[in-house]
């Protein structure tokens, strides 16, 4: 069983050589994997310093889009390159342990090649999380680390969608063309692995938590003013697009209430809960939070999860409302 390990990146060079020194010692041995590296033109030092790493490595390509694609694209053109039977899709933040893909084989050889795609144990580094609150509730959404409530009714050998993130997941390369690949419509950041992950359960195949498959989220970035930008992005391209391109995605989850009212589709309690996160989105509620939650980041005992689930919600709702210009993220 060969595994292409497909790492998109633009402009972090830094991350991605830490990536990629975690990927020389896998348990497996390099002759049964490779890593393809696909740069989205990035306008710093990567293309150097990815042609110098090529040349001294034995199982690693690199690629170069000639244009900004954005992330789904960039997977898509390692994914066309792969030779390999088991695609993983490795973020170029995350460290993997020396046994992770040995992980991953050997779930597939347990499962008996049935149709399954894999995710993994991500944590962010300890002395990150003990640095801002942001981060502790970004850490509490992860698999593995979410509390009981939010666990009831979850199968962790048949997870929903969502939990398919395309940092440290794997499926097969023949399952990957059967979905169609990632959707390239999605430019912006957010939403392409969910509907890689959707359209994997669509097609039958269920998605299996790993918890041999050890790798940290190396991103020291975890601070509410850069994931405000992530996810008023989240809600400005990719929700619209997801609308678009998923519509029975949307319609299903709770993504639906964050939609405008539709009076002759939505039942009245969907109204009264769309008024109600109309009402409670509005600035005069989340502009306060949001400085309470920028004001009290470094301090643990302000560590209360419903407000940063509340945040994150009026930031999507923001994006989605809005044409405000914002930073690009990086990845």
């Amino acid at each position: 069983m060969f595994i292409s390990v497909i790492v998109p990146t633009y402009n972090r060079v830094d991350t991605l050589h830490k990536c990629l020194q975690h990927l020389e010692d896998q348990s497996i041995g390099i002759e049964n994997y490779e890593v393809i590296i696909v740069d989205d033109c990035s306008s710093d030092k990567t293309p150097e310093f990815c042609q110098n790493y090529v040349s001294i490595s034995k199982n690693v390509k690199y690629i170069r889009n000639q244009t900004n694609l954005g992330l789904a694209t960039t997977r898509n053109v390692g994914i066309r390159a792969s030779k390999g039977d088991i695609l993983m899709f490795l973020d170029n933040d995350l460290l993997i342990s020396n046994t992770f893909l040995e992980a991953h084989i050997n779930l597939y050889k347990a499962n008996n090649n049935e149709n399954i795609a894999i995710v993994s144990d991500v944590t962010y580094q300890l002395e990150d999380l003990d640095k801002t609150n942001f981060g502790r509730f970004i850490q509490s959404r992860a698999i593995g680390y979410r509390a009981d409530k939010y666990m009831e009714g979850i199968n962790l050998s048949d997870l929903p969608s969502n939990f398919f993130a395309g940092g440290g997941s794997s499926c097969k390369r023949e399952d990957a063309f059967k979905v169609g690949l990632f959707e390239e419509g999605l430019k912006k950041y957010g939403s392409e692995d969910e509907v890689f992950g959707y359209r994997l359960k669509k097609a039958g195949i269920r998605i299996v938590f790993c918890p041999a498959a050890k790798l940290i989220h190396f991103d020291s970035n975890i601070l509410p003013h850069y994931w405000r930008i992530k996810y008023i992005e989240l809600g400005r391209y990719s929700l619209k697009t997801l609308k678009e391109k998923e519509p029975e995605l949307v319609n299903n989850s709770l993504y639906n209430l964050l939609m405008p009212m539709d009076s002759k589709i939505d039942s009245t309690k969907t109204i009264f809960s769309k008024l109600m996160i109309k009402l409670f989105s509005s600035a005069l509620f989340r502009v306060p939070v949001e400085k309470f939650v920028f004001a009290t980041d470094g301090n643990k005992s302000f560590y209360t999860d419903i407000i940063y689930r509340y945040i994150t919600m009026v930031w999507i709702i923001k994006g989605f409302n809005s044409d405000e210009q914002i930073e690009k993220v990086k990845y």
